[in-house]
């Protein structure tokens, strides 16, 4: 928009807000007010000017904080944390983000202030939370993600579902950023919350996620064996021993197929020959989602890149290195 129609805007706002002074026997009308600041930052809304129609939603919500009414006060926070965060991702689609960041500050700061204003074990702070982690993502600002999504986990243990929820975007996203170690723990986490729990089609679902993941993650991390917990020697004890009928696997409704397929993988990398991981790893590909097919590629790599230094080195390892490498 130009700047004519930025200076109208301004005008306005300061006309307004002039409006608020207290003057000698005469007392502010904070309800026109509150409802100017309002038609104004919807007419910034729809001239596309959201850094403006942030500033008259914190207006706004002033006015409802002074009026006492806090259903309005929040409602208008939220709407301004909205605005600023478009601002903020027009800025970095058009490759031009502020190195202050002003706006996601301005954001962040009306969602944290609307996020106090809910009473005690409301559940919206949580969906505040994740619509931050989902607006952080999309502006490639993973730093700030992980003490919103921990934030979430701790307001939503009342919440058996939404806790799970919470749970798995914090492990996803300890994969995403490499944190195996913390994504395992998680993970275990979940089960553990799941068999507290009647089971339905989706928890079970659930369950096989949680299960494959650990998986795939211990054989990443290849944790020593006095440094493994009876948690997760039971894992890797499963697919070691054959033991298909293993309560947890029943009750995750694991296929017969894909416990082969598991058993083979774990099999394989407590080897020496890794050969056949490549054709292992294809045939996993229908059972797997986006991130686990990512975990085994990682899992893949890593094992090849060992055989690799293996090959290479053969004269420096003993067997006891042998282990330790593969």
């Amino acid at each position: 928009m130009g700047e004519s129609t930025g200076n109208d805007i301004l005008e306005k706002y300061r006309n307004t807000s002039s409006k608020l002074k207290k003057r000698f026997l005469r007392k502010p009308n904070v309800t026109e007010a509150c409802e100017s600041f309002t038609s104004l930052a919807k007419q910034c809304e729809n001239l596309e000017l959201p850094a403006y129609a942030g500033l008259c939603w914190i207006a706004a919500a002033r006015c409802e904080g002074s009026l006492l009414n806090n259903i309005g006060e929040t409602s208008s926070l939220v709407q301004s944390a909205r605005q600023f965060f478009k601002a903020e991702e027009s800025d970095f689609n058009l490759g031009c983000s502020s190195v202050s960041g002003e706006y996601l500050q301005a954001g962040l700061s009306c969602y944290a202030h609307a996020a106090t204003r809910y009473p005690e074990g409301c559940s919206f702070p949580i969906g505040l939370d994740l619509e931050i982690v989902d607006f952080l993502k999309r502006i490639d600002r993973s730093e700030f993600i992980q003490s919103y999504l921990k934030d979430a986990v701790e307001l939503s243990k009342g919440g058996s579902d939404t806790h799970k929820h919470c749970l798995e975007l914090l492990a996803s996203h300890f994969i995403d950023i490499g944190d195996y170690l913390s994504a395992l723990q998680t993970y275990l986490e979940i089960s553990k919350l799941l068999q507290s729990l009647p089971l339905n089609g989706a928890r079970c679902e659930a369950l096989l996620n949680c299960e494959i993941n650990c998986v795939f993650l211990l054989l990443i991390l290849r944790p020593s064996a006095q440094k493994l917990s009876s948690d997760l020697t039971k894992i890797l004890e499963k697919y070691t021993w054959e033991d298909e009928n293993d309560p947890s696997l029943k009750v995750s409704r694991m296929s017969a197929e894909l416990f082969l397929l598991l058993q083979s993988l774990v099999t394989i990398c407590q080897s020496v020959d890794t050969s056949s991981l490549v054709d292992l790893e294809t045939n996993f590909w229908p059972w797997l989602s986006k991130q686990q097919k990512e975990l085994l590629r990682t899992l893949v790599k890593n094992y090849y890149h060992y055989m690799c230094i293996l090959i290479s080195y053969p004269l420096s390892f003993g067997s006891h290195q042998l282990k330790k490498w593969v």
